[in-house]
């Protein structure tokens, strides 16, 4: 039988190499104790069904997850030496970090951001052009006075006036976001927004005022959302931006070289397994079973 082992956790994975503790370790470390409990041998190094168990509570996994990380864990290790890499085995968890970081440090050579080829950048470009695509956005403070009635839109017209004729109209926004307004029974709240897009999940009316707007400053209108009434003031404008190849080309080259290493470690998983590396017990499997998420088993 095989394990189902997804391999677009690999970045996980190699954490995870780097933490764990000594019962997922390679085999002079599981030959330190005896283990009655195997589920699955790598390359001879047992998994026992209490490795399992722990992986599952530390990282919140199901129990076939959680074996086939420490498969994967154990592959990727046995990997490293039989590359010759060598650390000091008495140090577990630091031998086991020296030699995925090796690992890594071979990809990262062979797999620099400059050798991701020109034709595929720009493919990776013209697939999320609309994503970089920054829009116009506008920033604002509105006074909002929670009623949809007349009194409220009367109210709203007092404190557009007062917001009007202010030689700073912020002041007018402090002492009703400190005080709302004592005078009346209606409730006044005052709030600043940060930078919204046309499209964002504002109420219509609210974004339509803001977006018609010619320069900062009060709106000339009232505008009535579901919330009540708002005396809205422009801030900002913020233009839109279309970036270009040029722009992005550095950053989609150090995430795509970033991909292919990742894709590299999956392949040396896949390899080693495939050599028939991995020997399940039937017997400690029999054990798991009564877990969610065992990995199907296959003749």
């Amino acid at each position: 039988m095989r394990a189902n082992i997804s391999f677009l956790v690999v970045c996980a994975l190699t954490l995870a190499a780097c933490g764990r503790e000594e019962a997922s370790g390679p085999v002079a470390a599981r030959n330190a104790r005896a283990v009655t409990d195997i589920v699955a041998r790598v390359g001879g190094s047992p998994i026992a069904a209490a490795d399992v168990a722990a992986r599952m509570t530390a990282e919140g996994l199901d129990a076939g997850t959680a074996l086939d990380r420490l498969i994967e864990d154990e592959l990727l290790l046995q990997e490293a030496t039989r590359r010759g890499i060598t650390a000091d085995r008495e140090q577990q968890r630091a031998a086991e970090r020296v030699m995925v970081r090796a690992m890594l440090h071979d990809l990262e050579k062979d797999l620099t951001p400059q050798s991701v080829p020109a034709e595929e950048v720009r493919a990776d470009f013209e697939a999320q052009r609309e994503k970089l695509q920054v829009p116009e956005r506008r920033s604002s403070w509105h006074i909002l006075v929670k009623d949809s009635s007349d009194a409220g839109k009367s109210l709203a017209e007092s404190i557009q006036s007062e917001v009007r004729a202010a030689k700073d109209p912020r002041t007018v926004f402090e002492r009703y976001a400190e005080d709302g307004d004592a005078e009346t029974a209606l409730e006044v709240t005052a709030e600043d927004l940060p930078p919204i897009a046309l499209r964002s999940g504002i109420e219509q009316p609210y974004k339509d005022a803001l977006f018609a707007a010619r320069s900062t400053g009060p709106l000339d209108s009232l505008v009535e959302t579901s919330y009540g009434w708002h005396v809205i003031v422009l801030t900002e404008i913020l233009p839109g931006e279309r970036k270009t190849l040029r722009d992005v080309e550095d950053e989609i080259r150090t995430r795509l070289s970033y991909k292919k290493r990742f894709e590299r470690l999956a392949e040396v998983v896949r390899a080693r397994e495939a050599d028939g590396l991995v020997d399940y017990d039937e017997e400690g499997v029999a054990l798991l079973l009564a877990m969610p998420g065992l990995p199907e088993r296959s003749q």
